[in-house]
């Protein structure tokens, strides 16, 4: 450990007021910090505060202190915790040569982080935030009833439902609402009857879209990540603010996905091959057949176009141990050659381990129109 008095300080900003050494929220602070001595880390600059200095997080905690000159919100600072005691003291590396140092402590009560980045909003800030869209209809609702019966003088919106009620202003504006990440380039680079292969590309695919990018960088904060992980997904190659209508929408689609258990992706399998997917996480106990009580059940869709034929649904729901797969054909022709495959589906799945309980297949051919089956 280097003592606070071996430390020869070079300020990279005037001395701003903290709180005393003694304050608990400066206590529980340097605490959080006990045991990284020595570490490099990374403080993630969130706003910047009227006195010039700014909030950080650190180590997945706000802190503020000062930064050398040029510091941007929504860059990252690289530094060294060197000291815990008076106050935990960073070094600094300012691209001036001689490194700085400074302390930080606990961010002023009250301080706006409403210029942060919304990707910074996580957890219970995050979950939030679907539920105050709503609040924020009603609100507008209720301004408008006549006879002044909601008092909007006295009304109020966290910083969170402000950025919140910006983002959807901005998702409004868009020429199309989205419904699912969209893949740019094709999952696979060739068509490929290897079923890992396969499983592989997608789980890749909705894993780099961007929609868990925020508990990724979590991951890799506590080194459980790669940060080259990181570089794949659309946020790590600059993505316009969150006012922009596509950043909104996409703002939006996490949002839903932390809300909801939800998530959908659309793109292409390999080249020439169209496939929208989702998946959907169902708590358990809400689950409503009998198998695998207790257990949560996962839902997932898949709509695959083929050249020979048509457009295959898929709906494969995994409860406890439980397989189940229902698929649509597009037409009775269709039907029947899924269904002289349905033994060898069966025996795949054996061999891979899960057994499969049940299996449908229909005939998606609305009644009365050429090709219609019995499903």
């Amino acid at each position: 450990m280097l003592p606070r008095d071996t430390v020869s300080l070079t300020p990279v900003a005037p001395a701003r007021p903290t709180l005393p050494v003694g304050d608990p929220r400066q206590q529980a602070f340097t605490r959080a910090l006990a045991g990284l001595v020595g570490q490099s880390l990374a403080a993630d600059v969130m706003t910047k505060l009227p006195d010039g200095s700014f909030v950080v997080r650190i180590n997945d905690m706000a802190a503020r202190m000062p930064l050398p000159a040029g510091a941007e919100v929504g860059t990252q600072v690289p530094l060294t915790l060197v000291a815990l005691t008076p106050r935990p003291t960073f070094q600094l590396q300012t691209g001036q040569g001689a490194p700085a140092f400074a302390e930080a402590g606990p961010p002023p009560e009250g301080a706006s982080l409403q210029s942060a980045p919304l990707a910074y909003l996580e957890g219970k800030d995050a979950a939030a935030l679907t539920r105050t869209a709503a609040l924020l209809a009603g609100a507008r609702g209720l301004a408008q009833l006549p006879g002044g019966a909601f008092d909007t003088a006295n009304a109020s919106i966290s910083p969170a439902g402000k950025a919140l009620g910006d983002v959807i202003a901005a998702a409004q504006k868009a020429d199309a609402q989205a419904s699912a990440a969209v893949g740019r380039t094709p999952l696979l680079g060739a068509p490929s009857g290897d079923a890992d292969a396969i499983a592989r590309a997608l789980q890749d695919g909705l894993a780099k879209s961007g929609l868990f990018y925020e508990s990724h960088v979590a991951e890799w904060a506590e080194g459980a990540r790669p940060r080259t992980d990181l570089a794949a997904e659309p946020q790590a190659r600059g993505m316009p603010p969150p006012t922009d209508p596509n950043t909104a929408q996409f703002i939006n689609l996490q949002l839903n996905a932390h809300e909801q258990g939800r998530v959908a992706w659309q793109g292409q399998l390999w080249p020439g091959r169209d496939m929208h997917w989702d998946v959907e996480r169902e708590a358990a106990g809400r689950q409503d057949r009998g198998d695998g009580e207790g257990a949560a059940t996962w839902q997932s869709n898949l709509r695959l176009r083929f050249g020979a034929l048509g457009e295959v649904g898929a709906r494969v729901v995994l409860s406890g141990d439980q397989l189940h797969i229902r698929l649509d054909a597009p037409d009775a022709a269709t039907k029947g050659l899924l269904d002289a495959y349905q033994a060898r589906l069966a025996q795949a799945l054996d061999a891979a381990g899960t057994p499969l309980s049940t299996l449908a297949i229909h005939d998606a051919a609305p009644k009365g129109e050429p090709g219609d089956g019995q499903g």
